[in-house]
């Protein structure tokens, strides 16, 4: 998946977490912080852990018309954090590119296509 956001136009690869395993394992036992996208069907407050979290890292939460409506730095072990404002997605992403995204920003979500040779 590419998230990018229309107003700086960074873009960024990220993982699909599509299944109830993916979901739930998230961040954890990696060795370092990849982007992935959570998507939860609909907009809600959806709370997460970072339990065996190698690193801080940041949750983007992304409302179903594609408003960033939440952001906020997770450190290892934090035991609940979860969005103020109703998200259907939420980005998982490393602090180096969590600056490309702020409350407010629109994001369009795509699925990566590859070239047809």
């Amino acid at each position: 998946m590419i998230v990018e956001n229309t107003q700086n136009q960074k873009k960024v690869e990220c993982l699909k977490a599509l299944s109830p395993f993916e979901k739930m394992r998230g961040l954890m036992f990696r060795r370092k912080i990849v982007p992935i996208l959570f998507d939860f069907s609909k907009d809600g407050i959806h709370a997460i852990h970072s339990f065996f979290v190698a690193a801080p890292f940041y949750a983007v939460y992304i409302s179903s018309s594609g408003e960033v409506v939440d952001k906020f730095r997770v450190v290892p072990s934090e035991a609940h954090r979860q969005n103020s404002t109703p998200a259907r997605y939420l980005l998982e992403i490393d602090e180096a590119r969590a600056s490309w995204f702020n409350r407010g920003d629109k994001v369009m979500l795509y699925a990566r296509m590859e070239n047809a040779n």
